[in-house]
């Protein structure tokens, strides 16, 4: 969720139907994918910390979940990794602490599978003491402690062009809006694409909780303008939607800890009327596909 250097805009433009749905959403209506499908799991909002006994929930829920898909060949964790290093109390004690914790816990549990890591507007560290010397600060400490060059990147799995933005700070800014609009002319016009970040670049949950990305007209355009599919996965809000657009589909997903772990008002782990939980897509080489949102495992 947006922290506070993030606004919110708490409107209600349309209805959310099925936002917390479960089950297939069929990203295309199209005729019987030809290959076979590349499994990917799709992690969000771990928000992983020591309080609720999350470390030894997570672990249960990883290991349960990767027994009930063995055929995952790939992760994507779409950020807030942990639960909070960027409000101005945060110290490097309880910096240190939760990504301890995400080490021993969930890159543990994924360590055999590649990874996928777009950052969260909570994972980087702002208040630490003399920035400019501090390793710690800011956006090149979160890349350290995922094990990335960069904020972001590509990749290519299963017949697909993946795409990894930062748009932790609410948009993409110039330099790495001008980078990806590049990188898609660069592109063979029958590549399908993935593009994972935290903020979603639109989403029906982003509109009626707050939080999709800023200016994200010119991406949306130039992903329209593509003549393979696109799929753009997120997470941020703990709000699952998926909507399609032309030849995009958008799968907002809900939260690994649904309400941070906390029972939430519902007192069952969700987030308004979405569950905590984590999503399983299948990616054909044709460029179709399709998204399921599962409840975690108890």
């Amino acid at each position: 969720m947006s922290g506070p250097s993030i606004p919110r805009r708490h409107f209600l433009a349309t209805t959310l139907a099925g936002a917390a749905a479960l089950g297939n959403v069929s990203a295309q209506q199209a005729p019987t994918p030809k290959g076979k499908p590349f499994t990917v799991l799709h992690l969000t909002d771990a928000h992983i910390r020591p309080e609720h006994d999350a470390p030894k929930r997570c672990a249960r829920i990883l290991a349960n979940i990767l027994k009930r898909h063995p055929d995952i060949g790939l992760v994507i964790n779409t950020g807030d990794s942990i639960y909070a290093a960027d409000y101005n109390n945060i110290t490097r004690e309880r910096v240190l602490e939760q990504w301890k914790i995400w080490d021993e816990v969930v890159m543990a549990a994924l360590k055999r599978l590649p990874i996928i890591h777009a950052i969260g507007n909570h994972d980087p560290w702002w208040a630490a003491p003399d920035k400019d010397k501090n390793e710690m600060y800011g956006i090149p400490y979160v890349c350290k402690r995922l094990g990335i060059e960069k904020p972001y990147g590509t990749h290519r799995h299963g017949g697909w062009e993946m795409v990894s933005l930062n748009n932790s700070n609410g948009a993409l800014g110039d330099e790495q809006q001008k980078w990806l609009l590049d990188h898609l002319d660069s592109l063979p016009a029958t590549s399908p694409v993935l593009l994972a970040s935290h903020l979603p670049i639109y989403s029906l949950a982003g509109d009626y909780d707050g939080g999709n990305m800023k200016n994200a007209k010119v991406v949306v355009d130039k992903l329209a303008a593509r003549k393979a599919p696109v799929v753009c996965l997120s997470g941020h809000i703990h709000i699952r939607s998926s909507e399609s657009l032309w030849n995009m589909d958008f799968h907002c997903n809900g939260a690994l800890s649904g309400s941070w772990w906390e029972p939430g008002d519902a007192g069952d782990g969700s987030y308004k009327r979405t569950p905590a939980g984590y999503a399983i897509l299948r990616l054909w080489p044709d460029g179709q596909s399709e998204c399921s949102y599962l409840p975690v495992p108890i």
